[in-house]
């Protein structure tokens, strides 16, 4: 019973360090507070690294209201902090606990999400830390690639990020589930992207209702400033060292988007992981709906074997913690 009783101490006193060891915090911007999670390992750190999240409403742990669960970003932060880094991963403007007024969403640009992503940065040379590393997951990686070539960070991770615009990204997703089934609503599409690439918005009323989601007003605005970005002509403006992440059975970035960013940066290289979907985890197959109903709602699926070693071997190379 003694026994018993000191292990349950000792579990209680592991599970009250590695709470101390997760903070949230409130990161003050001029439209209001961007909210996060500061994980730091227990020896502490003077590096740290930034996870950004990728497109659409997808919160700072990889989740979202439309049927994705994976903790994706909380298991990398989890890896991360356990090689001995301070991990600090936030809800976009709109998202989650950043919490903005209704009538702020429709005015929403990609370069207000740049910003959040430095401000990020910003803050976390404002508590100290020496070596800051930038990690984007898919739309996450294109704008990681633009805080890197904006401004102060000392390496890139860049996990399935698109290597091509917006629009052309949207054209391939769409061409693969719409053909050669729903020709006249992928026609639809092409016309509605091809009018917001010139920044001219699209009626509400001109929208098929099944493609709503994808290009409600709304959105256009944010749809609209994306697509004005080439990542190739970005990338190749940084001269940080990045090491791009791609994963075989990815049904949204395939391996050819990294190869793009590849060959279009200064420094910089390829890994990929075969069996690895969009959301960082194996999938058994690169069928669409299997993986959106096996992995992507997989909460409890740990990440693809290797990534987090490929990561930190890459992030040991380039700071020195």
């Amino acid at each position: 019973m003694k026994r018993l009783l000191v292990l349950i101490l000792l579990f209680v006193v592991s599970q009250m360090s590695a709470f101390a060891a997760s903070e949230e915090v409130k990161i003050c911007c001029s439209w209001g507070d961007i909210a996060a999670t500061l994980a730091t390992p227990d020896k502490g750190s003077d590096s740290a690294v930034v996870i950004v999240a990728g497109s659409g409403p997808t919160d700072r742990n990889g989740n979202s209201g439309l049927n994705l669960n994976t903790y994706a970003y909380k298991r990398l932060s989890d890896g991360l902090v356990e090689a001995g880094y301070a991990v600090l991963r936030y809800d976009k403007r709109g998202v989650g606990g950043s919490v903005i007024p209704a009538e702020q969403v429709p005015s929403l640009l990609y370069d207000d999400y740049v910003a959040d992503a430095e401000r990020c940065v910003a803050w976390l040379r404002e508590q100290g830390y020496k070596h800051i590393a930038i990690a984007g997951h898919s739309e996450g990686g294109s704008i990681a690639i633009e805080v890197a070539a904006r401004g102060d960070v000392d390496g890139v991770v860049l996990l399935a990020a698109p290597g091509y615009p917006m629009d052309e990204i949207l054209m391939w997703q769409l061409s693969e589930q719409l053909l050669p089934t729903h020709f006249a609503l992928m026609m639809s599409a092409q016309r509605i992207i091809a009018s917001l690439k010139r920044g001219e918005s699209v009626a509400e009323e001109s929208v098929p209702k099944e493609l709503m989601s994808l290009f409600h007003p709304v959105v256009q605005p944010f749809l609209m400033s994306s697509m004005q970005r080439n990542p190739c002509a970005l990338i190749a403006q940084c001269a940080e060292p990045m090491l791009i992440i791609s994963g075989g059975r990815d049904i949204q970035v395939t391996v050819a988007n990294g190869e793009r960013l590849l060959a279009a940066a200064q420094s910089a290289e390829h890994v990929v992981f075969e069996n690895m979907c969009h959301v960082l985890k194996d999938a058994e197959t690169a069928d669409r709906v299997e993986q959106l109903l096996g992995v992507y709602t997989n909460s409890q699926q740990p990440l693809t074997e290797g990534l987090v070693p490929t990561i930190v071997e890459f992030l040991n190379r380039v700071i020195i913690k």
